[in-house]
């Protein structure tokens, strides 16, 4: 069939890259440790990574003339904002060891943007879902966990009450984002959120996923607080990390504004929740 690339597994740190970059025209830095507990129980590692590693990939590409540069970063850094929806330009200020990591990556684009002219688009995450994510992970993503439980049989082990909300992107909707970044005039210098600017509880996309898979399996919630309880090193020492920050992150709101994919690119999502859950579980089942 066709042929869609290479896959050369590397490390983003090192220098051995560069002769990959010859001749290419737009890079997607999507490498990243991206899980919160495995950045926040390792932050040398995740930093030396997150920021390191895109230091090194800005550099490279600059010394090999790659037309355009897009940063895939993450609406995690709006963790400790409270107007919604959220905006591009809205003050940030992440605690946790992920989203600071993303904001420093942020600031490198920036500066690579500003010192040398490169053309560099930001974009910021939310909750993508879609086939082929990786659910096999200790911490897996939401939507690809409680469809491989259910298939399995399972009842998904879920934290608080269900009743927190996210805004939630469907993975095709974002590569046409990703496309527009590549090649749109306006997007160079620009953050956009990738969001579909709705939020929907964790009640209301299982319910959901369920009746598509007709499982009569309910979840099992439990606390909060406990979410993050398979890290034990984040809670050993003299100076444990605090259930309360686990649960705001668990209970946390997301919602991103719309309104700038939309006036610059004309971006919008198209994939309704309910689509995009048939999608993910009709190739989960192919699986």
């Amino acid at each position: 069939g066709e042929t869609f690339g290479k896959f050369i597994n590397s490390d983003i740190r090192s220098q051995s890259i560069s002769p990959l970059l010859n001749n290419v025209d737009c890079i997607f830095h999507l490498a990243a440790i991206s899980a919160l507990p495995v950045c926040q129980s390792n932050p040398g590692e995740a930093i030396s990574i997150n920021v390191g590693g895109t230091a090194n990939i800005l550099e490279l590409a600059r010394q090999a003339g790659v037309r355009r540069f897009v940063f895939a970063s993450t609406s995690a850094i709006y963790e400790n904002n409270t107007n919604f929806p959220c905006k591009e330009d809205d003050p940030v200020a992440p605690s946790l060891i992920n989203s600071m990591s993303k904001l420093n990556g942020e600031a490198l684009c920036k500066s690579f943007g500003d010192l040398y002219g490169m053309e560099i688009a930001i974009t910021r995450y939310y909750n993508v879902y879609g086939p082929n994510q990786d659910i096999k992970r200790k911490s897996p993503p939401f939507v690809g966990y409680v469809i491989r439980e259910l298939l399995a049989g399972r009842s998904p082990l879920l934290h608080s009450n269900g009743k927190q909300k996210r805004d939630y992107v469907y993975i095709d909707d974002v590569n046409q984002l990703n496309i527009l970044c590549m090649n749109h005039p306006k997007a160079v210098g620009e953050i956009f959120n990738v969001a579909s600017g709705q939020a929907y509880s964790v009640n209301q996309v299982y319910k959901i996923i369920a009746s598509l898979l007709n499982s009569p399996v309910q979840p099992t919630f439990r606390e909060s607080t406990l979410f993050w309880d398979k890290y034990t090193t984040l809670f050993k020492g003299k100076f444990p990390l605090d259930g309360e920050r686990i649960s705001k992150e668990v209970d946390k709101f997301t919602l991103g504004s719309t309104l700038k994919t939309k006036s610059l690119l004309g971006w919008m999502t198209n994939v309704t929740i309910e689509k995009g859950l048939a999608n993910t579980i009709e190739s989960a089942n192919r699986a």
